[in-house]
């Protein structure tokens, strides 16, 4: 029931999983970039600047999804490692382990010691059709956000955190999501998803380290699928 670990991958879960660890991408090289210049995050070309910046970042999560059929949240944590180059690797310790691995065109999704289940963009290109959207946000182009999204940027200062609140515009994005909510300050701290039906999801990021910024041989390795 977790859109990250705790349902089998089934087209709108797989999407919801792709999204949110394209989020991820779109903001690891804004997290080095502001972390090691501490800059204040004025406007939306000011966050844009920061997304062609090369870089790894490593930290844990805890997510919060909240779902109108259930009275209590449905809580998980782990840890997270992410490389431009390379993918997301994520990795939920509680409730219960599960291994999710995104690279460009493929996305393994493995709970416990069971075998993983691995999808291609071939076999299910809607999913990677978010991943293509926000990954070329890297190459500086923003058209495809903007074709998407109605974006409302409220700036940062040295107080507080900087905020970029995303409105889907079309199908089919606006069919499940009705807003979603990113923040953070030299690094980003928090996703929100509130999606049509009534549910949500919120992920707050902490103990974020930039170094090494190579992968390990056993980090390289998890990617080659």
């Amino acid at each position: 029931m977790n859109p990250l670990s705790c349902r089998p991958l089934t087209s709108l879960t797989t999407c919801t999983q792709v999204l949110l660890c394209c989020f991820l991408s779109l903001f690891v090289a804004a997290n080095a970039w502001a972390d090691s210049e501490r800059v204040e995050v004025k406007t939306l070309a000011d966050l844009q600047t920061t997304l062609s910046q090369q870089s790894i970042i490593r930290g844990d999560f805890t997510q919060t999804r909240t779902m109108e059929m259930f009275d209590q949240p449905l809580l998980s944590q782990g840890s997270f490692l992410l490389d431009k180059a390379n993918g997301l690797l994520w990795n939920q310790a509680t409730p219960f382990p599960v291994h999710l691995i995104l690279t460009d065109n493929k996305l393994s999704q493995r709970f416990g010691e069971q075998p993983a289940q691995v999808i291609t963009d071939k076999e299910n290109p809607m999913a990677f059709y978010f991943s293509h959207i926000f990954l070329s946000v890297f190459h500086g182009d923003t058209q495809k956000l903007t074709e998407q999204f109605a974006l409302d940027f409220s700036p940062s200062d040295a107080n507080t955190s900087w905020a970029l609140s995303l409105t889907p515009k079309h199908a089919p994005m606006n069919a499940v999501f009705e807003r979603i909510i990113l923040q953070g300050k030299s690094d980003i701290e928090r996703i929100e998803l509130k999606e049509i039906r009534g549910d949500s999801t919120l992920i707050e990021f902490s103990n974020f380290n930039h170094q090494p910024q190579r992968l390990t041989d056993d980090e390289a390795q998890q990617f080659q699928l």
